[in-house]
């Protein structure tokens, strides 16, 4: 068990350094491009910090490790709300939460509705598919297409103030990090097959089901790229960007079910999951549902066992760990 645990922590190690490379060159080329920091936040930023758990989970498709997947999947979403719960905590001076623009709490909805339609399809255990794809994940799609554009639309015509605009970067140095982006990338799907292979062989040492350990550990190591960006966010006071990366990313993970959906096309992937996984699917909503609260609660002073956003969400976490356990 040990040398299995010893290729385990590297190959996540391996992840965590090749998913933070990803998002530096994500954000790099997004402004080099002229996308600039309007999408940066709930949609470039967010699928770049997202892409350790789609390669994983890719991976333990193709493993015919899916639960490893799904489980990951929804656990990263309670992790990010989680990450954004505490650092709202943790930072005294202000209200992290009700310090960013309308645009976040359209993003938090957009992923409660993505995450919803995953869930209809866990409680059905539906097998609509067509052509080897689920329906749900299908819908999921579209959805996130269609809520992507109403991020857009609304930034244009938004009544709240927003921050400058940060000027191009020319593209002289757009070759090198095209180079860097696909080298990380090449490392990150190499890390993730020893990764699945290890956890595999540890969910039988252990004794937990595939679906909570990849919501209570997988989950973690995939995430930790969403942590980094958002410590490094708040120390440059940039809120907008850190509640729009965690919450986009809830929204672009249940995207991610669409790709692996494509990628098996035996069917709906979510109508295998384990009961415990529901558990997290439910509690991932939760979790965001209570952070838009959050958002949208303006009372000052802050009274820190009241704020939605805040201990709630970190006792919901929890919680929804311990029903999974307890349900797997």
């Amino acid at each position: 068990m040990w040398g299995t645990l010893v290729v385990f922590v590297l190959s996540a190690s391996l992840v965590v350094l090749a998913g933070w490379e990803l998002t530096r060159r994500a954000e790099d080329l997004a402004e080099r491009t002229g996308l600039g920091h309007a999408w940066i936040g709930a949609i470039v930023l967010a699928g770049a910090t997202s892409l350790p758990e789609l390669s994983v989970d890719l991976v333990a498709v193709r493993t015919n490790n899916a639960n490893f997947a799904i489980g990951d999947l929804f656990g990263s979403c309670m992790v990010n709300m989680l990450v954004l719960a505490v650092a709202d905590i943790l930072t005294l001076q202000v209200r992290i939460l009700t310090r960013v623009v309308i645009d976040q709490a359209l993003a938090g909805v957009l992923a409660i509705i993505v995450l919803t339609l995953a869930a209809l399809v866990v409680v059905t255990g539906s097998s609509l598919a067509f052509g080897g794809v689920g329906w749900a994940t299908l819908l999921i799609g579209i959805v996130y297409v269609w809520g992507a554009w109403l991020l857009h639309v609304t930034r244009q015509a938004r009544l709240w103030p927003v921050p400058v605009e940060s000027p191009t970067r020319p593209l002289a140095g757009l070759v090198p990090s095209v180079a860097r982006f696909g080298v990380a990338t090449l490392g990150l799907v190499g890390a993730a097959w020893f990764l699945i292979s290890s956890a595999e062989q540890l969910v039988g040492s252990l004794g937990v089901t595939k679906g909570f350990f990849g919501m209570a550990v997988l989950a973690i190591v995939t995430s930790l790229p969403e942590i980094v960006v958002s410590l490094a966010g708040i120390r440059a006071g940039s809120y907008d960007l850190v509640v729009g990366n965690l919450l986009g990313s809830n929204a672009f993970n249940m995207v991610i079910l669409l790709v692996l959906d494509l990628a098996d096309r035996g069917g709906p992937l979510l109508a295998l999951a384990e009961p415990g996984v529901l558990v997290g699917n439910l509690f991932a909503i939760v979790l965001t549902g209570l952070v838009v609260l959050g958002m949208l609660t303006q009372a000052e002073p802050r009274f820190r066992f009241l704020d939605p956003g805040g201990i709630p969400v970190v006792f919901a976490y929890g919680l929804g760990l311990l029903l999974s356990f307890r349900f797997m």
